[in-house]
């Protein structure tokens, strides 16, 4: 079940990186303003809540149980005090 898990891991975070916006950037044009500024300007926001909104629904898949475990019986302890005389 965990090969599973970490199939679709690997399969979210491949997708993820394709389509981030460090994958899909434009090459800088010489005389552009390239800094902070540049970057605010555009609408990337979706992307964000977007990675956010897969990485919530992966750990909620994840661990979401099928309900068919069984529950554990754990034995009970008993504390043995050693009688010195």
């Amino acid at each position: 079940m965990r090969s599973a898990f970490g199939k679709v891991g690997a399969i979210v975070t491949v997708i993820a990186f394709s389509v981030s916006a460090a994958a899909s950037a434009e090459p800088l044009s010489p005389g552009k303003p390239a800094g902070v500024h540049a970057a605010q300007m555009t609408d990337k926001e979706w992307l964000v809540f977007g990675g956010i909104g897969v990485l919530l629904a992966a750990v909620l898949i994840a661990n979401n149980g099928s309900g068919e475990h069984a529950a554990s019986a754990t034995q009970p302890i008993t504390v043995v005090a050693p009688t010195t005389t």
